[in-house]
């Protein structure tokens, strides 16, 4: 019998402003297999989630706990590494065309213009990204996604200084979707997900595998229960406006996956459960993975490793 040799190891890394994640995944015919994983928490200010602004104010005490994390966490000398930074650190949105140019240079600067036309946001200095899909109807969604240049490069220089080669940056519901892919396409051809942390959420709905619909929105203020009952609120108030965007042919929407903060999601998942006909799960990264290699306890409720590990199986 012909066996396929497995991908080599991929390192991934999830940054946001309270947290350093590290997954390293192999990935072959057996499914996704995880060699190691480490998480650092990151003191206060060290690291930001701004779109406009430097993220890293501490380059070298950041530096320092990666190497560290690294030497510890990743074994033999794996350079290629694929990043997940915070939502908020791009502007993302799902345009809809009837039809796009066939020149790649002649797409961008069309999704460009129609990105200034709609946003609310500055593009200068701005790269953009953008995933095109065809929809069941007719005519293309494209999902554009940009951040800041200089914001990007940070992130890329620290990398390059300790020998990494950054060879993806992306967003870190992309890399989380990414990851529950498979798992979540068998179940119903039109999936939605919801990524939950402290301060914001975002909500990720796929129609036959394709991006159609993206919701990124920061809940600041109040106290833990306000702030879970507004956040309950948004999530439902995201998918009511899915479900109801003017379209000849409306998708069947029965399910919700969540994903993010493990303090959070028993609670919210009880709360819409009560509110709403979804039917609503959490997911785990032991449902993805393979049961090769040596179990590891703490990665079976950690929901929150999902985009590190989910950066690290797309190399």
């Amino acid at each position: 019998m012909l066996r396929f040799p497995a991908r080599r190891p991929g390192l991934g890394l999830e940054i946001t402003s309270s947290a350093l994640r590290l997954a390293t995944v192999s990935v072959g015919s057996a499914g996704t297999t995880v060699i190691a994983v480490n998480t650092v928490n990151l003191p206060a200010g060290m690291v930001g989630e701004n779109y406009s602004s430097p993220n890293i104010s501490d380059h070298q005490g950041f530096s320092a706990l990666l190497r560290e994390s690294l030497d510890t966490t990743v074994p033999g000398k794996i350079r290629r590494t694929a990043v997940s930074l915070p939502d908020g650190i791009f502007r993302v949105q799902a345009l809809d065309f009837d039809e796009l140019p066939s020149r790649a240079a002649d797409r961008e600067r069309l999704i460009r213009w129609r990105l200034e036309k709609a946003a609310t946001f500055d593009l200068a200095g701005a790269v953009l990204q953008y995933q095109i899909g065809r929809r069941q109807d007719r005519g293309i969604t494209v999902l554009a996604c940009a951040a800041k240049r200089d914001v990007i490069a940070q992130y890329e220089t620290l990398l390059t200084d300790l020998g990494l080669e950054p060879w993806a940056v992306g967003v870190s519901s992309f890399y989380t979707v990414n990851f529950y892919h498979a798992a979540l396409s068998r179940a119903a051809a039109t999936v939605a997900v919801a990524v939950v942390a402290r301060d914001s959420f975002t909500v990720v709905v796929m129609e036959q595998g394709q991006p159609r619909f993206y919701r990124f929105k920061e809940l600041k203020g109040g106290s833990a229960s306000e702030a879970r009952v507004r956040l309950v609120r948004e999530i439902d108030d995201s998918l009511h406006f899915y479900t109801h965007m003017d379209r000849s042919q409306q998708p069947e929407l029965g399910s919700l996956s969540l994903a993010g903060d493990p303090a959070l999601l028993d609670a919210v998942a009880r709360e819409l459960r009560s509110q709403t006909s979804l039917a609503v799960e959490i997911l785990s990264p032991s449902t993805v993975l393979s049961s090769g290699g040596e179990a590891l306890p703490d990665l079976a409720g950690s929901p929150a490793m999902a985009a590190a590990l989910g950066a690290g199986s797309s190399l």
